[in-house]
């Protein structure tokens, strides 16, 4: 890889920067918008407060996150018109042989929260059988839960340097990964909250981002 190309990878990480905050900000911000349950914001922060003590105090879920990874990148193969070879899983670690590990294969089980998008598929098709408006407020618990799980598993694995995270460009693909969950999660929850707009949640994080970047502007050449 070129000094160029290394430094251009730099500088877009960097610029990734507010764009990450203001995305935190606009997905705080959609969560507050939900009215049928109270406090949604708090259930969400008490979800991921949940996972993180469980991990850091308790126990680790090595072997469902090792599952989650590896079957994620077999699916994204199979969208990506590939096939599958082989799948390998231990508690600790395990691999895929792909015939496409394109872009997206590779960074797949990093910029969609699996467990995330399940526990929202579940929720939504227990809707056609039980009344699931009882349940909202465990729902939400659970994002934030399986959110948290996914992310921690994420950055270990930036940590300790994957090499498959690495050939795709290490700093620019944390800020990449980060504001995709975001922007993941958010649209299951604005498809089964209505009152969680997918677009105003994009709009608020656009201009907070935009806001950030004039002034940097502004500082450097006006």
């Amino acid at each position: 890889m070129s000094i160029l190309v290394k430094v251009l990878r730099f500088i877009g990480s960097f610029l990734l920067i507010p764009a990450c905050v203001a995305a935190t900000a606009g997905f705080y911000n959609g969560i507050l918008a939900i009215k049928s349950i109270s406090g949604p914001a708090f259930i969400f922060l008490l979800g991921a407060l949940a996972y993180s003590s469980l991990h850091l105090f308790l126990f680790k879920l090595d072997f469902l996150y090792v599952i989650g990874h590896e079957l994620l990148h077999a699916a994204a193969t199979l969208v990506s018109g590939g096939k599958v070879r082989g799948i390998k899983v231990s508690s600790r670690e395990g691999s895929v042989q792909t015939t496409t590990p394109n872009f997206f294969v590779i960074l797949a089980p990093y910029l969609i929260p699996g467990y995330t998008v399940f526990v929202a598929l579940l929720y939504f098709l227990l809707s056609f059988f039980i009344d699931v408006s009882r349940s909202t407020g465990l729902f939400i618990f659970l994002l934030g839960f399986t959110l948290m799980f996914h992310l921690a598993y994420t950055a270990q694995s930036m940590r300790e340097k994957q090499s498959d995270l690495i050939k795709t460009g290490y700093l620019f693909s944390i800020s990449f990964i980060y504001i995709a969950n975001l922007v993941i999660v958010f649209s299951i929850i604005s498809f089964l909250f209505k009152e969680a707009r997918f677009f105003d949640f994009l709009s608020f994080s656009y201009e907070r981002a935009k806001e950030f970047y004039y002034s940097f502007w502004r500082q450097l050449f006006l």
